[in-house]
């Protein structure tokens, strides 16, 4: 608890606010989310799935591209690995971090993990590879559930600065259009409040390491 305190009194120090997208990045929705995003002229922080990002060159580069940062949300997303070893767990970190730094050029962020799962194996493994732990204070389960404006937008009356909000870019189809329309209201009405976005850095991820 103490680490998480240490990186929520710095994000704090700021009225920014952090967006950061898992599961893509994917064929369907990670492309308007990117459009959104230019369009509304904020950053975000993309946590993708290695193997997804390997097969979808071109989208995550786009995502570069255009300024947003890229945090690690496992090779493959699968949760068997959580139920073994902890050489396997390590290898599955490093593996997924490896892949994404000769994508991006750079390490990651830091280390999302499936649904937030933490187990000592992997608080062991990421300290071994000093890695940051990377979660969230703010979540919606757009995944399951529809993401409507009004319940967004009332949202930020709790939402404190600092805040690493938790949404998906790999979503149905279907889901897309209202995603989006309640991303901009969201957005729009969080800059009237005074919050700023901003990117995550590996810096800034890292405080919680020291």
């Amino acid at each position: 608890m103490k680490a998480v305190r240490k990186i929520a009194s710095a994000l704090n120090q700021t009225p920014a606010l952090y967006l950061t997208f898992d599961d893509g990045p994917d064929p369907i929705s990670t492309e308007p989310v990117l459009r959104a995003l230019e369009h509304l002229k904020i950053p975000a922080t993309f946590f993708v799935v290695a193997d997804r990002a390997k097969k979808n060159p071109g989208l995550l580069h786009e995502l570069i591209s255009c300024g947003h940062a890229i945090g690690n949300h496992s090779l493959d997303h699968r949760y068997g690995v959580f139920f073994k070893s902890r050489a396997t767990m390590l290898q599955w970190v490093l593996d997924s971090e490896n892949l994404l730094a000769d994508l991006i050029g750079k390490p990651s962020v830091g280390f999302r993990p499936p649904a937030g799962v933490r187990t000592p194996k992997l608080h062991s493994a990421l300290k071994e590879l000093k890695i940051p732990l990377v979660l969230w204070q703010k979540r919606y389960f757009d995944k399951a559930f529809d993401w409507k404006p009004a319940r967004a937008i009332a949202s930020l009356s709790s939402t404190d600065a600092g805040s690493i909000i938790l949404l998906h870019d790999q979503l149905k189809r279907e889901k897309v259009p209202l995603f989006i329309e309640t991303l901009s209201a969201y957005a729009e009405v969080a800059k009237r409040l005074g919050f700023d976005f901003r990117n995550l850095s590996r810096e800034l991820c890292e405080l919680q390491l020291k």
